[in-house]
């Protein structure tokens, strides 16, 4: 009781507002903006590749007098209007003179412009001073260390159960990055807790070791890629097998900004490709063309088919902790090759991609009750997409169809500028019930962008000064069986958030979150499992305050409900936390502080919230049970290319006599993890 009323005393201090100099964090702001790509998510995502691209744009702000459109494109946060407003702006004023100037181009508001500093200056148009293409770039590296101070069962010698770790607790992970102006190379070394390490289970020592080389803009050369990378093209329809954000309130994102072939730079095991592609340009048209072939993860059986092996499954986990695991490491073959010719003219932008994608194995898994047809090891695709420039709108679409199942998917959508304050954002999708593409990332409510068919509508509104509203509303059906619903299905699910900006020192956010869609009822004793209604609502409320230039505080309360048809009352959740963070003037040394308190009901309950992390790691824990969880962080630079983190958090269950299960399982209700990084730039 204490503790909830010390949250609430400190909860209660952001409502006084006292005059101070703002000091923007760069690392804060790329937080806030991953902690908003994940409001509305259920998972934990590698963010690392967008983060890496971000404080590079901060540690070599764009000058928003020279920079070009496809240079403003790289601020992802940024709508098609806002940038074509920027620059329309820039071409009828001439110079910018301040970064705050742009609260007087439509679209941009003090919301708007405070996330952009870090990575904008207003500056002087100069020649670029030359360098080498090749040398004379910056070296990057990295060193993390976690582990849990508990020791889950797993790791015991003793240990009878299935799943035994046979690797130590501690999870390790090394970056390496080298950038000059033409030239990049990276490599990524990871090993996670319970993976064996340089005792010769793996070739390389590591688990995981990843690593590319990329030149650009060299003659007709636009951008080569040899080692892992990925490509995204398109509206994720066709191909694409990057990181996508989904649904948010950032409803003018919908619109995907693909950039072709890129490296792969997380440790994100699973879905990339090994081997080469290139994108070459003629005046308005590039043409690319990459090819992969590597073996990928698979449950092997004994039958062996028409000489090939079987499998009845393929993890995407990226964990080889356990003899199992281990076991079904790099097994079966995987071939994907492609290419895409993209024509750019002033107004219109059309793109033709066409896919080849074969898996070396058969697939003898069980078929669910849902499937039409068995999974198919080989996948010819090929896609048309458009992006259309109309006055002040843009009408993009895709569509996608499967050569071997003759299956098609289609997406259309638009972005409308009624006024410099309101824009209307609309996207349809119809995803036949068998079309299937192993590397898609269209926007679906289901998995993969199959057996769907939707509309989603939505709206931002710049209400007044220093208050941006905005919020969709999404209606979704399935035509046909999916996981966990033996019936053709319904939904809906919608989306308010207020941002008001009181002043540079003192935000408020709200957002209100409501979905319904369908289940199987569970424990059904009756012949034909019925179908029941599911409804989740959340409420979050977000202060954020900075009383000095060393301060900067963040108060968050959020509810959770569930009901069914069969539950006769709601079930509820909450969260409230305290987030601090201090930034000390006279020494190089931050840190960041969160206490939260959580009380959920059941699975059901849970609440997704994002906490502050260190560079490339993200941590967006699930709040479920009843209990306390604190978080320490504390970064120390030395000497400008010297950075160290410390990290320690602890969930704490006052009800519970232990935590996790299986393997994982702990034996008490305290749950604590340490971190450690190193990062040296040169």
């Amino acid at each position: 009781m204490k503790a909830k009323l010390a949250l609430l005393f400190i909860f209660l201090l952001l409502v006084f507002a006292a005059g101070a100099q703002q000091v923007t964090d760069p690392q804060q702001v790329v937080a806030d903006i991953v902690e908003e790509l994940t409001a509305n998510s259920d998972a934990e995502q590698d963010y690392s590749e967008l983060v890496d691209e971000l404080l590079q744009l901060a540690e070599n702000p764009l000058n928003l007098n020279a920079a070009r459109k496809s240079d403003l494109q790289k601020l992802f946060f940024l709508s098609h209007f806002q940038i074509e407003s920027l620059l329309n702006y820039r071409d009828s004023t001439g110079k910018i003179i301040s970064v705050y100037e742009l609260q007087l181009v439509p679209g941009f508001d003090l919301i708007d412009v405070e996330q952009l500093i870090p990575f904008v200056v207003a500056g002087e148009v100069v020649e670029p001073v030359k360098v080498s293409d090749f040398t004379q770039g910056k070296h990057d590296f990295s060193s993390r260390i976690k582990t849990l101070l508990q020791t889950p069962v797993g790791f015991d010698s003793e240990y009878a159960g299935s799943g035994k770790y046979l690797g130590s607790k501690y999870a390790l992970c090394t970056r390496y990055r080298y950038k000059a102006n033409r030239l990049q190379i990276g490599l990524t070394a990871e090993k996670d807790a319970g993976e064996p390490l340089f005792d010769g289970t793996f070739p390389t020592g590591f688990d995981y070791l990843s690593g590319y080389a990329q030149v650009n803009d060299i003659g007709r050369i636009k951008r080569l890629v040899v080692g892992d990378f990925r490509a995204e093209f398109g509206q994720g329809l066709t191909f694409w097998n990057s990181l996508t954000f989904g649904k948010s309130a950032n409803v003018m994102g919908l619109h995907m900004r693909g950039r072709g072939i890129v490296p792969h730079s997380s440790a994100n095991e699973s879905l990339f490709l090994r081997g080469a592609g290139i994108t070459l340009n003629f005046r308005n048209i590039d043409f690319s063309i990459f090819s992969s072939y590597q073996k990928i993860d698979a449950n092997l059986v004994d039958t062996v088919s028409s000489g090939e092996l079987a499998f009845t499954s393929l993890p995407e986990t990226g964990y080889h902790r356990t003899v199992s695991e281990i076991r079904n490491r790099r097994n079966v073959p995987e071939l994907v090759t492609g290419g895409n010719i993209t024509l750019t003219l002033n107004k219109l932008k059309l793109g033709i991609t066409a896919v080849y994608n074969r898996i070396y194995g058969e697939n003898l898994k069980s078929q669910p009750i849902y499937t039409l047809v068995p999974t198919a090891t080989e996948k010819l695709v090929w896609g048309l997409n458009a992006d259309y420039y109309y006055r002040q709108h843009l009408i993009y679409g895709e569509v996608g169809v499967n050569m071997l199942s003759q299956k098609s998917a289609v997406l259309a959508g638009g972005k409308f500028r009624l006024s410099n304050r309101v824009q209307l954002s609309a996207l349809c999708r119809n995803y036949s019930t068998t079309y299937e593409t192993r590397y898609t990332a269209a926007l679906a409510e289901g998995t993969g962008t199959v057996n769907e068919q939707g509309l989603l509508m939505g709206l931002n509104l710049l209400a007044a000064k220093g208050w941006k509203v905005s919020g969709y509303v999404d209606l979704f059906r399935f035509p046909w069986m999916r996981y966990g619903v033996y019936s053709p299905s319904t939904g809906r699910d919608f989306l308010f958030q207020s941002e008001h900006s009181v002043n540079r020192y003192f935000q408020v956010n709200f957002r209100y979150r409501y979905k319904q869609d369908e289940r199987n009822m569970t424990a059904s004793s009756l012949s034909v499992t019925p179908v029941i209604s599911q409804m989740r609502q959340g409420f979050r409320t977000q202060l954020s305050y900075q009383p000095n230039e060393l301060v900067q505080l963040k108060s968050t309360i959020e509810v959770s409900s569930y009901k069914t048809d069969s539950l006769s009352t709601n079930e509820y959740g909450y969260l409230l936390a305290q987030d601090i963070n201090i930034n000390l003037k006279e020494y190089p040394l931050t840190f960041r502080m969160r206490f939260a308190i959580f009380d959920t009901k059941s699975w059901n309950t849970r609440i997704y919230s994002y906490e502050s992390d260190m560079l490339y790691s993200f941590t967006v824990p699930a709040y479920y049970s009843n209990g306390t969880r604190v978080m320490l962080m504390a970064k120390y630079r030395y000497k400008k290319n010297i950075d160290i983190w410390a990290r320690y958090a602890q969930t704490y269950y006052p009800n519970s006599a232990t935590t996790g299960s299986g393997a994982d399982l702990i034996e008490g209700n305290t749950r604590s993890e340490v971190k450690f990084m190193v990062r040296v730039k040169f």
